[in-house]
């Protein structure tokens, strides 16, 4: 009989945590995962600038910034609404990016829609690659009035593949709590699967508070490039 799968919604998050902890919880979910999707949707306590991994520092306007694990171009967060989504293999082609980003995109753009936002999904790039997230479009991007709302990076280790994504719409804090859960509904409807809500225990946290302090908040992470 095939396990029934469920993926876990760490819904807890909607608390707007720094920089460096929300770069570290993700990281915290990735190490820890075992066999079920994790779906993680978080918000921002201030103003903050996250690069890609590869970015390097030289290109990096004069503003603080934190390094993300993952890939990617930068993002200015604030009002955003940013997630995790964290699978492996047996559930996930983690090796077809293109596929990745569409199906997470197309279980946006439907939650975003119910809210009277419409945008549509590139089918190619558009336009100069540049340092800045918002100002590339690439191909399964959101678009919605020429402007770009949704865009994503990924990481891959072994099996497993973790994509952080930033949502730029105005929603207010009941909407944003909305928003997670449809989303969550709307992925697990691609993986053929129910939600179940989880919340981070004590030691996510230690462990979260101890990768951020030794690595988000430090200089050599950041600037390593």
């Amino acid at each position: 009989m095939k396990r029934k799968l469920k993926l876990a919604l760490k819904l807890i998050d909607d608390i707007p945590r720094n920089v460096a902890m929300n770069m570290a919880l993700d990281e915290v979910l990735f190490n820890k995962y075992k066999n079920e999707p994790i779906l993680r949707v978080y918000y921002w306590d201030n103003s903050y600038t996250t690069i890609g991994y590869f970015q390097k520092v030289k290109d990096i306007p004069e503003v603080e910034f934190v390094r993300r694990f993952t890939g990617g171009l930068t993002v200015n967060h604030h009002n955003d609404i940013s997630y995790s989504f964290i699978v492996s293999l047996e559930f996930w082609n983690i090796y077809n990016q293109r596929e990745t980003y569409r199906n997470i995109h197309l279980a946006i753009q439907k939650v975003l829609r119910s809210f009277g936002i419409n945008s549509i999904i590139l089918s190619d790039k558009v336009g100069n690659v540049n340092n800045m997230c918002v100002q590339t479009f690439y191909e399964n991007d959101l678009i919605s009035e020429g402007r770009k709302i949704v865009g994503s990076c990924l990481r891959r280790r072994g099996s497993k593949l973790m994509v952080q994504g930033a949502i730029h719409v105005n929603l207010d804090y009941n909407a944003k709590r909305i928003f997670s859960q449809d989303f969550a509904e709307n992925l697990a409807e691609v993986l053929k699967t129910e939600v179940k809500k989880e919340n981070f225990i004590d030691d996510d946290i230690k462990s979260a508070t101890k990768i951020a302090n030794e690595k988000y908040l430090n200089p050599q992470w950041n600037n390593m490039f």
